[in-house]
């Protein structure tokens, strides 16, 4: 479910005015279409969830009617209309809400210049102008009460990519064919048929559908390309484990011995010896903006490789998946796929040490000149970037986007009085400014 903003009560005809305000960067854009410098975004609010897509434009007057027909050409959300009256709008799970027309299932147009305030135009969005930088939102009511629109608003550092900047196709089939399934937390289960729900794992890698019907992996045909954004800098930070600043999840999988059931026994299923992986190199580039300019990984590594996703840790004494693993945490990035040679595959968790597996990135494995172009965060004193671009020559699956975490990050700050940048304040520190108690190294008297 989309988180809401506080959101003012909609006046007929008029506009509330208050000092809170939003800006894109602090909504969930869903997708973008068109291309321009000017930028409009519609809220569609099904009342219990809410979603926001983009529209860029380059010159020419523009209404709320091509905001729609273009964000419903560029992606999954479908719409109708008779004249300048939508009818029903169709997203995910929603198929063709509104249907039923007034006075019991109808849509309510509103328009917003700060995505906080909500007014009804009094026009239709077929004649509403657009301007850069301006809302428009649709509501669905089943009553005669003017309903606040609600905006899905992004969520507090997120540790994964969260909101979709661009895409361009060809992508698989349903249900590998939607850019949003890149956002948020990777795939856990698959859902093979209604009696087989397995755990996404090393040897059994995310496919066919998820049980709740939600995201899942979307394939990169030839020339495909997705760019998905974090919400905060991802830092080339000294201190992350092994280096690795971000992590990409595809569906790789390590070459086994027998066939995976839900309830395989890892200790005794084993990875073939030479073991390889299944893969389908995707090709990663960054950058601080979303218009560039982007840094490649030219010469690797590649997305949707090593090393293959593990949603769980096994618990050999119970003989069954254990805790979820830590989708923040690289493997070590010292490992190669000779290491795995004949494992069982529990044994081959374990040298995951609690990771969830994913293809780890340190920005200083870009070319040389690449990595110095990057601008240096004032703050931190870290080269950084925000924005990664996937593309695919040939085929390959993505799944999602992490932010390694670390001791220091952005999310976990070294407190005031931390001396030796463990993350925490105790006697370590104490002793230590104790111990160089009244020293003095400038203008000392």
């Amino acid at each position: 479910m989309a988180s809401r903003g506080l959101m003012s009560l909609v006046l007929l005809f008029a506009m509330v005015v208050d000092a809170s305000a939003y800006t894109f960067d602090e909504v969930v854009v869903g997708y973008w279409a068109g291309s321009g410098s000017n930028k409009a975004v519609v809220v569609i609010d099904f009342g219990v969830d809410s979603f926001t897509f983009g529209y860029r434009w380059e010159g020419g007057t523009k209404y709320g009617k091509d905001l729609m027909d273009a964000v419903a050409a560029a992606g999954p959300l479908d719409y109708t209309k008779t004249g300048g009256f939508l009818n029903t709008i169709s997203y995910g799970s929603y198929s063709d809400i509104g249907q039923g027309g007034w006075p019991t299932d109808w849509w309510s147009y509103f328009i917003s210049g700060d995505g906080e305030n909500w007014a009804d135009p009094g026009e239709s969005f077929a004649t509403m102008v657009l301007t850069n930088g301006s809302w428009d939102g649709w509501a669905h009511q089943t009553t005669g009460d003017w309903p606040p629109v609600h905006l899905p608003t992004t969520p507090v550092a997120s540790d994964f990519a969260s909101k979709i900047i661009s895409y361009r196709g060809p992508f698989g089939s349903r249900p590998y064919d939607d850019p949003n399934s890149v956002l948020g937390k990777p795939t856990t289960f698959i859902k093979q048929s209604a009696t087989k729900v397995f755990a996404c794992s090393l040897v059994y890698p995310a496919w066919n559908t998820a049980p709740d019907g939600g995201k899942l992996i979307v394939t990169l045909n030839i020339g495909a390309e997705i760019i998905p954004g974090f919400d905060h800098k991802v830092a080339d930070d000294p201190g992350n484990p092994f280096g690795i600043d971000f992590i990409v999840f595809g569906n790789s999988g390590f070459v086994s011995t027998g066939w995976v059931e839900p309830n395989t026994n890892m200790d005794k299923f084993f990875l073939e010896n030479p073991t390889s992986v299944f893969s389908e190199p995707v090709t990663v580039s960054v950058a601080q903006d979303p218009n560039g300019p982007w840094y490649t990984f030219t010469n690797g590594p590649f997305a949707d490789g090593i090393f293959p996703t593990n949603a769980f840790v096994w618990d050999s004494n119970r003989g069954d998946w254990g805790e979820e693993s830590n989708w923040l945490k690289p493997v070590d990035s010292n490992l190669r796929i000779s290491n795995f040679n004949g494992l069982s595959a529990a044994n081959a968790i374990k040298l995951y040490d609690g990771s969830a597996g994913g293809t780890g990135f340190d920005l200083k494995w870009l070319d040389p000149n690449d990595y110095q172009a990057l601008a240096i965060d004032p703050d931190t004193g870290q080269r950084w970037i925000k924005y990664i671009k996937v593309t695919s020559d040939e085929f390959g699956e993505v799944d999602g986007f992490a932010d390694v975490a670390a001791c220091g990050d952005y999310k976990h700050p070294y407190p005031v009085g931390d001396i030796n940048k463990d993350c925490r304040v105790d006697m370590i520190d104490f002793a230590e400014v104790a111990a160089h108690w009244l020293e003095c190294t400038w203008n000392c008297k």
